[in-house]
């Protein structure tokens, strides 16, 4: 049994038109009239408009072209504005340079803090810590979840 054919989107059918079609779309044009008429309407729609097209005036061309270069060489010739930009910018990271305040260390009070606690100290947190069945970060989630008791239930 033959498969229904899928006809052929715009995108396919100009790619056919200029040659540049796959494969697949060649064999389907072969195969289906409706979109072989399409591609032919598009075919007699390119010769028709190609046909009345008169070939460019080369002068109109050069006229055309030496305006688009007056316009670029117009948009270039700003040198003192460009002078005023880089000036500005170069301000701007002087004052940044000169504004720049690094961040200052710890002050010996947080040096003294850490000096407090053992290391027999820093043991037995670490021992407590992974002796709990969950972990501590863990605790507020897990009440989110958790069945409410009977004394607040009651309460409400």
């Amino acid at each position: 049994m033959m498969e229904p054919l899928n006809h052929l989107d715009d995108e396919q059918l100009l790619l056919e038109l200029y040659g540049a079609g796959a494969e697949a779309a060649h064999r389907h044009l072969q195969a289906c009239p409706e979109c072989g008429a399409r591609l032919a309407h598009l075919k007699a729609q390119r010769a028709r408009l190609v046909s009345g097209m008169a070939a460019p005036d080369p002068a109109a061309l050069r006229a055309q072209r030496e305006a688009v270069w007056a316009r670029i060489e117009k948009s270039r010739g700003r040198p003192a504005w460009r002078a005023l930009q880089a000036g500005a910018l170069a301000c701007a990271v002087f004052a940044a340079v000169l504004l720049y305040r690094p961040a200052t260390p710890p002050g010996p009070e947080l040096a003294r803090a850490g000096a407090e606690v053992s290391d027999a100290q820093l043991y037995e947190d670490l021992a407590a810590m992974l002796a709990r069945e969950t972990p501590a970060a863990a605790e507020p989630l897990l009440g989110l979840f958790a069945a409410p008791d009977k004394n607040e239930v009651n309460a409400q």
